[in-house]
């Protein structure tokens, strides 16, 4: 097998295996927020909680799993094609031990003033997230060393095994809410209950990640040297701040799309957060399980000057997510409605919540595959070590986020917001796309074929919309306030016509499909 033909198949392996695990864990992460509902409310305890919860997962995104790690896979596959084993271990256990040392400051800084404060509160939300403040900033330190041993385990090629650390918090959290909502807590506080069981979920991850990366033997080490590698806190510094400005620009975005949503009326914040959470369980299964092997598939190549190969992955990698999630937005186009019933009309959300909710989700259904495939262009950069390009980008699609929020509220209220959400994600995508193609030159990408295969993508998923459609309407069987056989006999035509189709056309991507996930044998063409 030629090596272009090894690097394909272990980024398909690889994403299969990863995005069945994401899988389990976006389930689970689903679950645990349906119960959460019930077990925390939806008025003060449920908006203490967010408060307290608000910086870890902060710190999470920018120096866990965010832009340090996504810093940490080029850097460490360079260490290993270009020096040797034991030293990408030195230079991994130096950025282990002063972001350790980093979270563990910024834990005390935060927790000594909300100590002092709590006294001085009033009862009530901002009180009761300052005592859970001590219990869960800790957490921090726990889910963001978490973050990057899973990114060095990434470097490594393992992804499957690291993917399970997200599942064993999701489960000890669910027992937790369990708990929680049947009332066997005991006489502890449900808040204080859960952040214990956030704490401990965290450094039982930890754990399981040490045993993973000891079974690469490729374990932390610590010596009188590695507190004095400052060439690897330099270099690693310098690859990931561009990316803690680019997670920040992306904050302040969101804090912008809250804000303009709150002036549209009491329902648009609501069916935005709502409908993106629908909108973005498929993007967080298939794009984080496509764009985390990417990156580390071509930062490998990217270290032997292999940008023809580098780009051969990147396009393998963007056709196969698009043969996903397309398909996968004109369903969820079609049965929105149906969707927001089944997972959130119960309490509160009415049936008026449910329209709104659905008219912000038809705006931003649309952008499901231009989310997803952001995942795997951006790899392009920063499996070579560039990170400031998707940074300089990033500033400027949050510009244009920000000015069309601002034009599109008027006329297209909640629906506006997601638009300009969906118009911004497709200019950044393009302008990544131009950069990409001026840095290597035409001859590595293959447009004609991929255009190609957008064209039969949008007719074997529009063939599939239409039958959909047609058969969730003539079906007859209804159960609940929403009809889950509408749904099932919508997925079911949508699939029964969506494959055969694809194959009809000569989708290669609809072959590679059945041919690895299926196991049949399908006839090369002559």
């Amino acid at each position: 097998m030629a090596e272009s033909d090894k690097g394909k198949e272990g980024i398909f392996r690889s994403s299969r295996n990863l995005a069945v695990s994401t899988l389990v864990c976006r389930i689970l992460g689903f679950l645990r927020e349906i119960i959460m509902a019930p077990a925390l409310g939806g008025g003060m305890r449920m908006s203490a909680w967010v408060l307290a919860i608000t910086l870890p997962n902060l710190f999470r995104r920018i120096l866990g799993e965010g832009a340090l790690g996504t810093a940490l896979i080029p850097m460490m596959v360079h260490s290993l094609g270009n020096e040797d084993r034991q030293r990408a271990r030195e230079r991994f256990s130096t950025i282990f031990l002063y972001l350790t040392v980093l979270l563990g400051a910024v834990t005390v800084l935060v927790t000594i003033p909300a100590l002092i404060a709590v006294p001085f509160l009033p009862d009530g939300m901002w009180k009761t997230a300052a005592e859970l403040t001590p219990i869960i900033m800790p957490y921090s330190i726990f889910i963001c060393a978490v973050g990057i041993l899973t990114s060095y385990a990434n470097s490594l090629r393992v992804y499957f095994l690291p993917s399970l650390a997200a599942i064993l918090q999701n489960v000890i959290m669910i027992g937790a809410l369990l708990l929680i909502w049947f009332g066997f807590s005991g006489k502890t506080d449900p808040l204080r209950f859960l952040s214990f069981a956030v704490l401990i979920s965290g450094v039982l991850e930890l754990l399981l990640m040490f045993w993973v990366v000891k079974r690469e033997n490729m374990m932390i080490v610590l010596n009188r040297m590695i507190p004095k590698d400052f060439e690897t806190i330099k270099a690693i510094w310098k690859l990931a701040l561009p990316g803690i400005g680019g997670a920040s620009a992306l904050q302040i975005s969101l804090i912008v799309d809250r804000v303009v949503a709150g002036w549209i009326g009491d329902y648009a914040p609501a069916s935005l957060y709502f409908s993106e959470r629908l909108v973005y369980l498929p993007i967080g299964i298939f794009a984080f399980a496509f764009g985390t092997v990417s990156v580390s598939e071509m930062a490998r190549v990217a270290v032997k000057k292999d940008f023809a190969e580098m780009i051969g992955m990147l396009m393998f990698s963007l056709r196969n997510l698009l043969y996903v999630t397309v398909p996968i937005a004109v369903f969820m186009f079609l049965f929105r409605e149906d969707l927001i019933t089944l997972f959130f009309m119960r309490g509160r959300f009415d049936a008026e919540s449910v329209r709104q909710t659905a008219y912000a989700m038809s705006f931003y259904v649309t952008g499901i595959p231009l989310f997803a495939a952001y995942k795997v262009i951006v790899a392009g950069f920063t499996a070579r070590k560039d990170m400031m390009t998707p940074l300089k980008v990033t500033f400027t699609t949050v510009s244009l986020n920000i000015l069309l929020n601002l034009i599109l509220m008027i006329p297209l209220r909640q629906g506006g917001v997601a638009l300009a959400t969906v118009i911004s994600s497709l200019t950044g995508n393009l302008i990544l796309a131009v950069l990409l193609v001026r840095t290597f030159g035409k001859e590595p990408f293959e447009f004609r074929p991929f255009f190609l295969m957008l064209i039969k993508l949008a007719a074997a998923g529009g063939a599939a919309g239409l039958s959909s459609w047609a058969a969730a309407r003539w079906c007859p069987l209804r159960l609940g306030p929403v009809s889950l056989m509408h749904l099932v006999a919508g997925g079911i035509a949508f699939a029964l016509v969506f494959f055969p189709v694809s194959l009809l056309l000569r989708i290669e991507e609809a072959e590679l499909f059945l041919a690895r996930y299926l196991k049949l044998k399908i006839r090369k063409r002559s």
